[in-house]
C-alpha cells in the first residue's frame, strides 16, 4: 500500500528492552492521498538505514514537506495510535 502524505513532525522514542536500550525514529504523518483519507495522523517508524537519509537537527524545516511510503506493516502503538512500517518511496528535502 502506498500513501501520499505531509510530515507533521520526526522525532525519536527510546526504552529500555531486553537487550539494552532501543531508540526509534519515528515520522508522524498526515494523509494527503487523493479520495478518501485517514481522519486521524499514523507514525511511521523509520529503520536506521532510512534514518539516516534525515536531517535530524532540523526538525522544524521538514515540517509540511510532502513525502510517499510504501507501508506492509500496520499495528497498534502505543495509546492506540496507529503505527505503520515500510520504505520511504519518495522524499525530496
Amino acid at each position: 500500500m502506498q500513501m501520499k502524505a505531509e510530515i507533521v513532525e520526526m522525532g525519536t522514542e527510546s526504552y529500555q528492552g531486553k537487550r539494552g536500550q532501543v531508540t526509534m525514529h519515528v515520522l508522524t504523518l498526515l494523509d494527503r492521498s487523493e479520495g478518501v483519507r485517514l481522519k486521524n495522523t499514523v507514525d511511521f517508524i523509520l529503520t536506521e538505514e532510512q534514518a539516516a537519509k534525515f536531517p535530524t537537527q532540523e526538525n522544524g524545516k521538514l515540517s509540511g514537506k510532502p513525502i510517499e511510503v510504501g507501508i506492509n506493516e500496520i499495528r497498534a502503538g502505543f495509546g492506540n495510535r496507529l503505527r505503520v512500517s515500510g520504505a520511504v518511496v519518495a522524499f525530496k528535502p
